[in-house]
């Protein structure tokens, strides 16, 4: 099909790509066969979406039947649209531990490799994929959003002072489909092309902490219970956590210690209006 920008792409639904990374290590990459559009040149295996598939089960399967990636290996991290004006390409970002084995298909892909990120401009690259690696290259990590519990619960006058674990677990339930539909973050300037799929935690304390022991059956936030200072314990995770941290909180000292600490910071209107749909 044709896009708005004039451009004649594969697919109809649109194409998505599977970035695999290990971090602070290599990124999967491989080389396009003769036949295909650019044919020789290297960029992530992916091909056109069908019409039922998201982006993500599109760049899985792509990626298994070019280099038998498997889905059981990689997380997910987020996922960067470039899109044309009615045809869109979507990358998606995913982690794995370590290197796996993979063998090119001999079909679409006629060779594959693990390349270190500061060697990826020495390969032939897709044009597509070199116009847009300077912006994946710096996505090569996670996301973690670090709740303040007490200072989000404590923003909304709902009676959470009755029942502090209660509050803090209706928190937790209402974060959970945030790991799934993924945010964009605030007061970055990617002109909302970047959907993080994070990682969550929650930290309680005092007499939230019975939270942490509720069932859960999503299991998709992390309750993490403060031993001590609830501010301590946000500052130790924003310091140590790998990748890269976000922490929702509106307390100016803890604020500091954090950004301090090299994470980034939110308040809980923004992470309120995030659940609230806005």
């Amino acid at each position: 099909m044709r896009c708005r920008q004039g451009h004649r792409h594969w697919g109809r639904f649109g194409a998505a790509g599977l970035l695999c990374y290990v971090l602070d290590g290599p990124v999967l990459l491989h080389e396009r066969t003769w036949w295909s559009h650019h044919g020789g040149t290297w960029d992530v295996p992916g091909g056109a979406r069908d019409s039922h598939e998201s982006a993500v089960s599109a760049a899985l399967r792509e990626a298994d039947e070019e280099c038998g990636v498997p889905a059981d290996q990689v997380q997910v991290r987020c996922i960067v649209t470039d899109d044309h004006g009615g045809w869109s390409y979507q990358t998606v970002l995913a982690q794995a531990a370590s290197p796996f084995g993979v063998q090119p298909d001999y079909d679409e892909a006629t060779d594959v490799a693990w390349v270190e990120p500061g060697n990826v401009t020495d390969y032939r690259l897709h044009p597509g994929f070199a116009e847009h690696w300077e912006l994946l290259s710096q996505l090569l990590q996670p996301l973690t959003v670090i709740v303040d519990g007490a200072n989000v619960v404590g923003s909304r006058p709902d009676g959470w002072w009755r029942d502090r674990a209660g509050a803090a677990v209706r928190l937790r339930d209402e974060l959970a489909p945030l790991a799934g539909r993924g945010l964009t973050l605030p007061d970055v300037d990617d002109g909302g092309r970047v959907l993080w799929l994070p990682e969550i935690e929650l930290v309680v304390e005092g007499a939230a902490s019975p939270a942490a022991d509720a069932p859960d059956p999503v299991g998709a936030v992390e309750m993490v219970r403060a031993g001590g200072s609830g501010d301590d314990t946000i500052a130790a995770l924003a310091g140590s956590t790998a990748g890269r941290r976000l922490v929702v909180t509106a307390d100016r000292e803890l604020r500091a210690r954090c950004t301090a600490a090299g994470a980034s910071v939110a308040g809980p209107g923004w992470l309120l209006g995030l659940l609230q749909g806005e």
